[in-house]
């Protein structure tokens, strides 16, 4: 049976399976075991296809069979990678019940300290607008021995701080990613970049607007559309802040458009799920769609610029 960490991958995700890796355990020969890996393989091959909701039911087979063996390991695992996938889904609400639920399989098992769980659970807090929750749980993460992992939970941290205004938290976060010890990855750099613009922007707002766009440049090369598109809504706000309408509007539609792009169709939350109290932590306020947001930002604009209509 094989063990994978796609610790990174939980924000941005390529946050997601880049930085999977680990060593292969002798493979068991028993037949479960082999169901076991061959779920959780086609889990990841369908992850990194962009295919999320195959990946989602082939990981959820991965975790039952994991149940079935009593194994903890594997259901920590096979429970993470399930919610990571839900997050690429869009879907942050289920990935929070996920991240929950293997928990409490994990602790009656006997396994309590979970940082990659306080990460997953970050991430998805703060894509529900959690902010609360999400800075406790990134805090928790951010003690793992895991750089990468840490260093994920830090950039949750510094997103979360920003959006409540905790300048002490977004300074937290600034200082840890500023610690991490070079050569820094692609990822980690345009992180460092990012939380230093939200740290800057108010202070130093032109090296702020250099800063979120290096932290794009750096999200496009890397192939991290998501965070891509949330650091050009970054340098929108700060050339808007500055005055500079013209170079807002086009930043924010080339945000709009990219996330729109990631998905058929726009994000929708489960209003019904959360109002009947499956999500019951932390100070929810739903966000609205960033797509649609950023599209009026930027003045109206065409989400699907080369949609068929005529298919409609």
């Amino acid at each position: 049976m094989r063990y994978f960490s796609p610790a990174a991958a939980v924000l941005c995700l390529p946050l997601l399976l880049a930085g999977c890796g680990g060593a292969a355990q002798d493979k068991p020969t028993a037949q479960d075991d082999a169901a076991w890996d061959q779920a959780m393989t086609a889990g990841r091959d369908s992850f990194e296809l962009g295919r999320y909701t195959v990946a989602v039911t082939q990981y959820r087979k991965a975790a039952d069979l994991a149940l079935l063996r009593d194994d903890v390991s594997a259901i920590t695992e096979a429970g993470y990678d399930l919610a990571v996938a839900q997050l690429a889904a869009n879907t942050p609400d289920k990935a929070l019940q996920t991240a929950q639920a293997t928990r409490q399989a994990a602790g009656v098992r006997g396994q309590t300290q979970l940082y990659s769980l306080d990460l997953v659970e970050a991430a998805a807090h703060y894509r529900l607008g959690h902010y609360s929750s999400a800075i406790s749980s990134a805090t928790q993460a951010m003690q793992s021995s895991d750089s990468a992992l840490a260093g994920r939970a830090a950039l949750v941290l510094g997103l979360a701080a920003d959006a409540q205004s905790d300048s002490a938290n977004l300074q937290k976060a600034a200082a840890y990613l500023g610690s991490l010890k070079k050569p820094l990855s692609a990822t980690q750099q345009a992180d460092q970049a990012e939380i230093q613009a939200r740290v800057l922007r108010q202070s130093a707002p032109q090296q702020a607007e250099a800063l979120a766009v290096q932290a794009a440049d750096l999200r496009r090369n890397d192939g991290s559309y998501r965070d891509m598109a949330r650091a050009l809504a970054l340098a929108a706000r700060i050339a808007s802040a500055q005055g500079d309408q013209q170079k807002a509007r086009a930043l924010w539609e080339r945000a709009a458009q990219s996330a729109a792009a990631q998905s058929s169709g726009l994000n929708r939350m489960d209003a019904q799920t959360l109002a009947h109290g499956s999500i019951n932590k932390g100070n929810y306020v739903p966000p609205e769609d960033e797509a649609a947001a950023w599209a009026r930002d930027a003045g109206g604009v065409s989400l699907r610029p080369f949609e068929d209509k005529d298919a409609q």
